[in-house]
């Protein structure tokens, strides 16, 4: 099979399967093969990668292209991103799409370095407008405007956000071809070393604000900490983890990991309950999924009762005890 000039998905193995980024990911490099009639490319490397290949092809790829090397067992950005150059150089690839997790997010900085490649990152769409090049489009100043970017360089590199192709069906009918190919290493020595692995427990899905079905959400109207606190008290007693607006992460009141909107987290939840948050577009853009929103704010002009299903006008402060006993009745 003809891999020169395709498009190519970096795959993610976590426990030896695909991430469900990496998964997310291949169900938009399908849709763009598809558009121009090309091949989907899945690189894959490290423990696992032989099992993973079937999943990656019912999941939409052509070819599962396992790179081979014992060094390449555990992930190691300075080797990973040796092996990815040189198999991404030789095939000629036209695009290699990357998740923006952590790791994602090292190899595609050190890709683009290393090669010279521009780089787009965190991505939230990319379409083809003009010929082989694609256009990216991407958020800017923190949100309030979107951008169209293309890049000049190949291949064409971007890092892209869990959430934002979703919908990426297996197709256990699907056939594809698994090819492996042995790279060297003259890379440095590896920067780390595995000495022993301790698997821990999964996160309670409730407790994620990504994954639960209850999300508290606080904004600037909470005033200070004291009042972000009597929230957090709200959402800890309806058993709701607590997301937060952007600007309480930049006063330092919250970690980036519960900022909802297009910077942050999108959430999935059945219900939101938005206390004292405006509804800013890029606030917005986090809850598109979100099957019922409750907002409470003392401004009857903000713009989140635009999109709010219910929402009471007023003190937070002074709803929270009746929506708490609301909320437990949902709950039991």
């Amino acid at each position: 099979m003809e891999l020169k000039n395709n498009i190519w998905v970096f795959i993610e193995l976590v426990e030896g399967k695909p991430s469900q980024l990496s998964l997310e990911l291949l169900g938009k490099g399908r849709q763009l093969a598809d558009s121009r009639n090309d091949k989907l490319v899945a690189l894959l490397a490290g423990k696992g990668a032989a099992d993973a290949a079937k999943d990656v092809i019912g999941y939409g790829a052509d070819v599962a292209f396992i790179l081979t090397n014992p060094e390449l067992d555990v992930f190691d950005s300075v080797l990973y991103t040796a092996a990815v150059r040189s198999v991404i150089s030789k095939y000629e690839a036209n695009v290699l799409l990357i998740g923006a997790s952590h790791d994602g997010r090292d190899l595609g900085g050190r890709l683009s370095a290393a090669m010279n490649l521009g780089l787009v990152a965190d991505c939230i769409d990319c379409s083809y407008e003009n010929g082989d090049s694609l256009t990216w489009v991407r958020p800017a100043y923190t949100g309030k405007v979107f951008v169209k970017i293309l890049t000049t360089t190949r291949p064409q590199l971007a890092t892209i956000g869990e959430r934002i192709f979703r919908n990426n069906i297996f197709d256990p009918g699907r056939t594809g071809e698994v090819m492996e190919e042995a790279v060297s290493l003259d890379a440095p020595a590896p920067t780390l070393k595995v000495t022993k692995f301790e698997a821990l427990p999964p996160l309670d899905p409730d407790a994620d604000i990504t994954t639960a079905d209850f999300v508290v959400g606080a904004g600037r109207g909470v005033g200070d900490e004291e009042g972000l606190a009597k929230v957090k008290a709200f959402a800890d007693a309806i058993g709701a983890p607590l997301g937060v607006s952007k600007p309480l992460v930049d006063n330092g009141w919250a970690p980036y990991d519960q900022q909802i909107g297009v910077t942050g987290a999108s959430i999935q939840a059945s219900i939101y309950v938005a206390l004292g948050i405006s509804g800013a577009i890029q606030h917005r853009l986090g809850l598109k999924d979100v099957g019922l929103i409750i907002a409470v704010n003392n401004d009857p002009n903000a713009p989140i009762f635009r999109f709010a299903h219910y929402g009471i006008v007023g003190d937070l402060f002074a709803a929270l005890p009746v929506l708490e006993e609301e909320l437990k009745k949902l709950k039991v």
